[in-house]
């Protein structure tokens, strides 16, 4: 018996690897006799550049950057023969900030941006930049500051890439020199959230970010500004395109500035990793993630390898850590069974603080 084991992280609790070696501890002690394989996933966010490290043969390369507030930090990226993988979340991320720190007006993508503006000067022909987690709503302006972009007011002063900013802006002008048309930048995400409207990226993450009502009104217009320069300077309607309110509307930003193209998170990292083939040799997979629902099958870990499942007609286990699906859900293909954490922890924090415990014991219980 071939067994898979292809995870999501545990958010705030286990990493993918991590959620794989209990799962497997649990496996093992029921069925000796079974062959388990590891394929840790992830979707594009935050913690995706552990995920590609894991399966591909990259060279990490650290670089000096800034972290949100403009603070020093040094930002690591992969690097490969000719393509690299930057994370938002590295000096862009909300991890970087205390609960205190965290204000959308105040925040910048600048140290993403010298992180990109490193990669190209190294030639690399794809970039692919994962977004997610960030802790930033300037609409890219401080990553194409970073590459040489200035924003100026109506009065000519140059205005500051960060949230409050954004309003301010008059008029885009370039660099002369522009190293990413020989490159293609390829953003990662799975959300389909425009820019701006009630669905944009203002109302829907900001608050997140540390924004109250008023930030947030003060957001949306200035994405709605923003973003009526971004589609003049495109000349594309990119606004109001799914997927541009990712990551604080840098998806909008680069897709507008540099060029770049929006891809499924999931479908890139399952493509570069083998997920396909690793699931054609299996005779049972087990899949899962922290918190199962809805949004969990559209476009995330859970739903992308139960969807590779059906199309191969191979049985699969979910283990999740809570489970708020309901209970006539109907499940498609050859599904044995959801597991999940809280059924066996007395409290939230005590399934979070011991989940690999937990899950351990859930793997005896998988149905092979």
């Amino acid at each position: 018996m071939n067994v898979l084991i292809a995870p999501d992280k545990f958010k705030g609790s286990l990493s993918a690897n991590s959620v794989c070696e209990a799962i497997a501890t649990g496996i093992r002690r029921k069925y000796p006799a079974a062959k388990v394989a590891y394929h840790p996933l992830a979707d594009g966010g935050d913690g995706t550049l552990d995920i590609l490290e894991d399966h591909l043969n990259l060279m990490p390369v650290t670089v000096a950057a800034r972290d949100p507030l403009g603070r020093p930090l040094r930002g690591r990226y992969l690097l490969g023969f000719d393509f690299a993988f930057i994370e938002v979340a590295t000096a862009s991320g909300l991890v970087l900030l205390t609960p205190e720190e965290r204000n959308p007006l105040h925040t910048s993508t600048f140290g993403t941006g010298m992180m990109l503006a490193d990669a190209l000067n190294r030639g690399v022909r794809t970039i692919y930049l994962l977004l997610g987690g960030s802790a930033t709503h300037d609409l890219g302006t401080g990553i194409a500051t970073a590459l040489g972009f200035r924003f100026l007011a109506e009065d000519g002063s140059e205005v500051p890439p960060n949230g409050a900013g954004l309003e301010r802006i008059h008029r885009i002008v370039p660099p002369k020199a522009k190293p990413w048309e020989k490159t293609e930048i390829v953003l990662l995400c799975d959300v389909t959230n425009p820019l701006i409207g009630p669905r944009g990226s203002a109302h829907v993450y900001a608050a997140q970010k540390g924004a109250d009502a008023a930030m947030i009104d003060r957001l949306e217009n200035g994405g709605q500004i923003l973003g009526r320069q971004f589609d003049e300077f495109a000349a594309a309607d990119v606004s109001t395109t799914a997927g541009g309110g990712a990551a604080g509307g840098i998806a909008a930003g680069l897709c507008a500035l540099l060029g770049a193209t929006l891809r499924s998170g999931f479908q890139t990292i399952s493509e570069l990793t083998g997920l396909e083939a690793a699931i054609g040799r299996a005779d049972h997979v087990i899949t899962g993630e922290g918190r199962l629902d809805e949004q969990s099958l559209e476009g995330k870990v859970v739903g992308g390898v139960i969807g590779s499942c059906v199309r191969q007609g191979k049985p699969y286990s979910v283990v999740v850590g809570s489970n708020i699906l309901s209970s006539g859900f109907d499940w498609p293909g050859e599904m044995a069974g959801v597991l999940e954490v809280m059924s066996l922890a007395g409290s939230t924090e005590q399934a979070m603080e011991e989940a690999a415990g937990f899950l351990v014991q859930l793997g005896e219980k998988v149905k092979l």
